[in-house]
């Protein structure tokens, strides 16, 4: 089967954020438990936390390091609206295995370049669609307000009184 998303990372652990995001962009109606079943905990056992994906309230850590991303633009949104962080740490072997698990979902990872060293420096990633791939739009929600048949209803009603008035209620 063809790919539909190509990762292009720069940095190692960017290009796994980049993976879950692809992922996310596939199924945008998954939960946090459908992520973690997709990309269970035995992918990454070096991660120094106890799971890939928190809940984005939660520090995830008692440790003195930040081991999640948890900036804006790096939070996955689940199906359901949840914000949900991804874990930092990816060491060579369990980002390999992170990328052999992508392919199951037809997501393929670009050679990754590394970020530019020095301070402030952060690497990032990009998806590019493939073999005319349309990921699925997240349905928005029907806006709340009066059905249609009362609209209708309404309407009816209005053409009655102005009916009534016009041929002879007086």
């Amino acid at each position: 089967m063809a790919s539909k998303i190509r990762v292009y990372g720069k940095a190692q652990n960017r290009t796994a954020l980049g993976i879950m995001h692809a992922y996310m962009t596939m199924y945008p109606h998954a939960t946090l438990d459908d992520i973690r079943q997709a990309f269970p905990n035995s992918l990454n056992p070096d991660k120094g936390t106890a799971e890939i994906f928190i809940p984005a309230e939660e520090k995830g850590t008692t440790a003195n390091w930040d081991g999640y991303f948890k900036n804006e633009d790096e939070l996955l949104t689940m199906g359901d609206g949840q914000k949900v962080s991804v874990v930092k740490m990816w060491t060579k072997p369990s980002f390999e295995r992170a990328i052999e698990q992508a392919k199951l979902y037809d997501i393929e990872i670009a050679q990754f370049d590394p970020a530019e060293k020095g301070l402030g420096k952060k690497g990032s990633f990009y998806l590019e669609f493939l073999n005319g791939y349309v990921p699925p739009q997240p349905k928005e929600e029907k806006k709340k307000g009066i059905p249609i048949w009362l609209w209708a209803l309404l309407g009816l009603g209005a053409l009655g009184v102005i009916a009534w008035l016009a041929f002879g209620g007086k």
